[in-house]
């Protein structure tokens, strides 16, 4: 995998940092770890299709290199994908499945957006200190997304 840390070190503003959470409700914040399983056939792949056709597109774009805020713009719209998902209308099987694994993927990405994050927003923070953490949150990402895909 390509990694453009551009970004990284660069004492950016605050703005460039941020921790990034998913949202159930305007009032509640879901944290993002526990699993909410969704998992199944038909329906719930057709509910997870967004969520996990984004989450596939991000991992094709880290292939080629993305920067920190062009990641932070996919995550994003990974996490709003996330939050429409119809949770009530998914079956057991759904939630235990194909979901909580799309969702764990989710989780990685969430984790390295706010590793590569905490770098970019300190002064002398080297690409080299977080490039390993992100890998490794990269690759578990891809490994639960193919889970998900398998259902």
């Amino acid at each position: 995998m390509v990694l453009a840390l551009a970004s990284c070190g660069g004492g950016g503003a605050s703005s460039s940092t941020e921790t990034i959470t998913a949202k159930r409700s305007s009032t509640t914040v879901v944290e993002v770890e526990t699993p909410r399983k969704v998992t199944g056939t038909g329906d719930c792949e057709k509910q997870l299709g967004e969520f996990v056709g984004r989450m596939s597109d991000l991992r094709q774009s880290l292939l080629a290199g993305l920067s920190y805020s062009e990641y932070v713009v996919r995550v994003r719209a990974i996490r709003d994908a996330y939050e429409a998902i119809p949770v009530k209308k998914l079956g057991g099987s759904c939630l235990d499945g194909p979901a909580s694994d799309a969702e764990d993927a989710l989780n990685q990405y969430l984790r390295a957006a706010n590793t590569w994050g905490d770098c970019a927003g300190t002064a002398g923070c080297a690409a080299g200190e977080i490039e390993g953490k992100l890998q490794r949150r990269w690759r578990i990402a891809s490994k639960s997304l193919d889970e998900a895909k398998q259902g």
